[in-house]
């Protein structure tokens, strides 16, 4: 019996176009027009491989003897030190293109940066800022003090190249999250989101369910809560399961949208589904008005949504942390992404659990529902 109350759900859901055409559309377009809105925002940058900077150095310097190995070095790390003797710093910036000016004097020096590179600018700044630091750190140790001609004599190079390769810089790379450009993120959040509007694929059913009273007649003819529920809620979960996976597919098709692990994303997404149906039936089954659970439903669903980062990033948002955590779509959200940037995630498993506490929960409601209703009538 319940396979085949399932089956005819399922059919009558799959025969009404609309239904397919909403959770194919609905995503794909939203996500195009929050996509263009958000391009430049998510935009991530990109390091040049090599960056040109000029410097001078002024007679009698401290940093003279230095100068060799800071060449080096930087050279070694994409970076190009090429000397200026004359001019104005700001001028040839503008004019050869450089991104940063470096101007040594006697025991101090001064960095002019261009407006246009300023990760190039501090990047500069920093590693010139460690290396002077280490220097004098180390003429300060060193048992000879280089005065007069000895700043530029060999002995005083000798002793600051020493001073150099004796003050290497430690370079380390932490782990971090890598950036998503907008078209993954609402690629992605968007199907994310319209699984929680899955009472919509059923309620063109379930209005004509009432109007010719066919649950009342399940109801009489021993049908148990449980199987009813169940040839409710199968049917929703399949027939938007098949709708967001086409959308899916779209947006792989003409979008480019990564995905990363296919199977933990697909699992997350049809636990949400099996959220979003059992939650939506339960208010449905409460109230027995369409209307009103569409209402209800949106309500909640929408601000869940701009809280867990459907609409503004997330990351971007600047809504209390708090806030965010309390949204089951939040989890979802987080999870999808970081599977698709780095095809794992801390929040599957999160996303998961809530998920189907979710579900079971509101599966235990709407049967218990069903049985209120059935005794009172």
């Amino acid at each position: 019996m319940i396979i085949y109350l399932i089956k005819n759900y399922l059919k009558m859901m799959l025969r009404s176009s609309s239904n397919i055409l909403m959770y194919i559309l609905a995503p794909t377009i939203v996500a195009a027009v929050l996509t263009s809105a958000f391009t430049t925002l998510m935009d991530s940058y990109k390091a040049p491989e090599t960056f040109e900077v000029g410097y001078r150095v002024s007679e009698g310097s401290v940093f003279a003897g230095g100068m060799n190995a800071l060449k080096e070095t930087l050279g070694d790390n994409g970076v190009i030190m090429t000397e200026y003797a004359e001019g104005d710093p700001e001028e040839i910036m503008g004019r050869m293109e450089l991104c940063a000016f470096a101007e040594f004097k006697d025991n101090e020096y001064l960095l002019y940066k261009n407006r246009d590179s300023r990760i190039e600018g501090q990047t500069l700044e920093y590693i010139i800022g460690e290396w002077s630091s280490h220097m004098m750190t180390g003429m300060v140790r060193a048992t000879g003090i280089i005065q007069g001609d000895n700043n530029n004599g060999e002995d005083g190079a000798a002793m600051f190249a020493a001073i150099t390769d004796s003050s290497k810089i430690k370079v380390e790379h932490p782990f971090y999250v890598p950036a998503i450009d907008s078209t993954d993120y609402y690629g992605i959040i968007e199907i994310a989101y319209f699984a929680w509007c899955s009472i919509i694929c059923g309620a063109m059913v379930f209005t004509a369910e009432k109007k010719y009273r066919i649950g009342r007649r399940l109801a009489m003819s021993g049908v148990s809560e449980f199987k009813l529920y169940i040839s409710r809620l199968v049917p929703i979960i399949l027939s938007v399961s098949i709708g967001l996976l086409l959308s899916a597919v779209v947006g792989i098709v003409f979008f480019d949208v990564h995905w990363g692990n296919a199977f933990l994303s697909a699992l997350v997404v049809l636990m949400s589904i099996f959220a979003a149906t059992s939650f939506e039936l339960v208010i449905y089954n409460a109230t027995s008005s369409m209307v009103a659970t569409v209402v209800i439903s949106f309500a909640i669903v929408w601000f869940m949504g701009f809280f867990g980062g459907s609409f503004e990033t997330y990351m971007f948002s600047s809504a209390p942390q708090v806030l965010k955590e309390l949204s089951p779509i939040y989890y979802e959200n987080r999870a999808l992404v970081e599977l698709s940037c780095m095809g794992k995630s801390d929040f599957v498993l999160r996303s998961i659990l809530i998920s189907g506490a979710i579900g079971i929960v509101g599966s235990a409601l709407n049967i218990g529902i069903l049985k209120l209703r059935k005794g009172r009538s």
